[in-house]
């Protein structure tokens, strides 16, 4: 987990670009909006990343997550712990 602006990210998921859900959804159907940059260690291998942060609406609520695409077509997200 990293803390960025006192919000610690824990890892969610990872899957193929195009077919993860996220908050019930297939998150690669609604537009993403980059708000700021994270470091962010790989679960599995420790390595570091720098993902972006993104909003995204939902059915008119506002969801926020951590996300990048760590090999070709493949995704890694975060969300904030709360």
């Amino acid at each position: 987990m990293k803390t960025l602006n006192k919000k610690t990210w824990q890892y969610e998921k990872h899957g193929i670009d195009g077919e993860v859900e996220l908050f019930g959804v297939n998150i690669f159907d609604y537009k993403w909006e980059n708000t700021n940059t994270v470091a962010i260690l790989d679960p599995k291998y420790n390595n570091e990343y720098h993902f972006n942060v993104y909003k995204v609406i939902i059915d008119g609520k506002e969801y926020e997550f951590a996300a990048g695409e760590v090999s070709n077509n493949v995704w890694c997200f975060y969300l904030p712990k709360e």
